[in-house]
């Protein structure tokens, strides 16, 4: 072969290669950042627990779950990622040390994670479909504010009383650290609350 025929087809594999990382970040943005489903990946998969879609893309898989009573939330992995619709279970003592602990560490380990999470009802917000729960132990060193937007279809938020225990599901979504006038604080979106 000729020195531009292989010069076309070194320019057009790498075009392609281009072309497909291009593809990927678009989704992984789309996903990770606004959780939104993917453009560039096809849905092979809708199932029948309230419409939890797979979507899969050259090398990538997106799970869209929306289960009735469960997991609400998007994410993004290799071809081999499996649905998981278990919650971590996690003590919000051992939230609030983790945190206090190692801010960078424990965030890295809890974000986008599906958690569940028994905590004392600091106060309910209902025009903003909210409750926010506080762990605090005796000396306030370790105080962490775990504030839930509740999935709109949770509409008992009067029936969570101050001061009671109450248990979420939802995905961690974000960490704002402790200043002079706020605890800790991490946010958990679609949350269900019982």
């Amino acid at each position: 072969m000729k020195k531009s025929t292989w010069k076309r087809i070194i320019n057009v594999v790498f075009s392609i290669i281009v072309i497909i990382i291009i593809m990927i970040t678009v989704d992984y943005i789309r996903v990770t950042k606004y959780g939104y489903t993917p453009l560039f990946a096809i849905k092979t998969l809708e199932l029948k627990d309230g419409g939890t879609k797979e979507y899969t893309g050259l090398g990538y898989k997106v799970i869209d779950y929306n289960e009735i009573k469960g997991r609400r939330d998007i994410e993004i992995g290799l071809w081999g990622m499996k649905r998981n619709s278990t919650p971590i279970e996690v003590a919000d003592v051992d939230l609030a040390i983790a945190f206090t602990t190692d801010e960078v560490k424990a965030y890295k380990k809890y974000y986008n994670k599906f958690v569940k999470i028994t905590s004392t009802v600091l106060k309910t917000n209902e025009k903003d479909n909210k409750i926010t729960l506080r762990y605090t132990d005796e000396g306030g060193k370790y105080t962490l504010d775990i504030i839930c937007d509740l999935v709109p279809e949770q509409t008992n938020i009067s029936a969570f009383e101050e001061n009671k225990n109450v248990t979420v599901i939802g995905t961690v979504k974000k960490y704002v650290g402790a200043t002079k006038k706020k605890n800790k604080q991490i946010y958990i979106k679609n949350c269900m609350a019982e």
